[in-house]
């Protein structure tokens, strides 16, 4: 029996869109860096050269901390005052595109019907919890979140720290536990998890099938499951 649901962000909840791109290239552009290093980190991070992002690429599925580390290799400043910057640039960055933070489905909807079957829901990103709260507040279902687990706030997926943190938490085995994400890193978080991938972020169908039969076009689909 599922009595909660973990969500990924970013191409689960919400659509993958340019921002995350526009946003790492706008840091970026405020660097000394040579034309040949921007191409190169922007390869090395998962962005092509259409500025597209890379499915399992840093970008898709990593943190702001993985991200500061590979800028450390070609901006000359030191790594945790890249991260502490980048952190903040991106908060600034997404409060000033917040119209293209978009939901992938209805999410008032589907978070009322899980409540409604009193399960239990949680986010787990890669991204830091200051980006996940005001996403979701900007949306207007953030009342509806139990439990967020953030890059800042406890090791990044698919280490299961914040996994084993909730568990403890709402007193939950890992087969009362579904999660629903659309990368390799949250097809492989929790081991005996129920996993649900879905088609409306950077993950292709037969990249998700290598790691669960149960592949929906987005979350709302989830529900068949419940």
């Amino acid at each position: 029996m599922i009595k909660a649901v973990l969500f990924d962000k970013d191409g689960t909840l919400l659509e993958f869109s340019d921002l995350w791109i526009d946003s790492v290239i706008g840091f970026l552009k405020e660097k000394d860096l040579t034309e040949e290093d921007r191409r190169s980190l922007y390869k090395k991070v998962g962005i092509n050269e259409n500025n597209k992002v890379e499915e399992n690429s840093i970008l898709s599925s990593e943190t702001a901390r993985d991200l500061a580390e590979i800028f450390s290799e070609f901006i000359k400043e030191d790594e945790e005052k890249i991260y502490k910057e980048l952190d903040n640039y991106l908060l600034d960055f997404l409060k000033n595109s917040k119209s293209e933070i978009k939901e992938t489905c209805d999410l008032k909807k589907l978070f009322e019907y899980l409540k409604s079957k009193n399960i239990i829901i949680g986010i787990f990103t890669s991204d830091n919890y200051r980006q996940a709260k005001f996403s979701m507040e900007y949306l207007k279902v953030d009342s509806f979140i139990d439990f967020y687990a953030a890059a800042d706030l406890y090791k990044k997926k698919p280490d299961t720290e914040g996994l084993e943190i909730f568990k403890e938490k709402y007193n939950l085995r890992d087969k009362e536990i579904m999660i629903v994400g659309d990368s390799k890193v949250d097809m492989i978080f929790g081991k005996d998890t129920i996993k649900v991938g879905v088609l409306c972020g950077t993950g292709s169908k037969e990249m998700l099938e290598e790691y669960t039969e149960n592949i929906v076009e987005n979350p709302m689909e989830v529900l068949s499951f419940i």
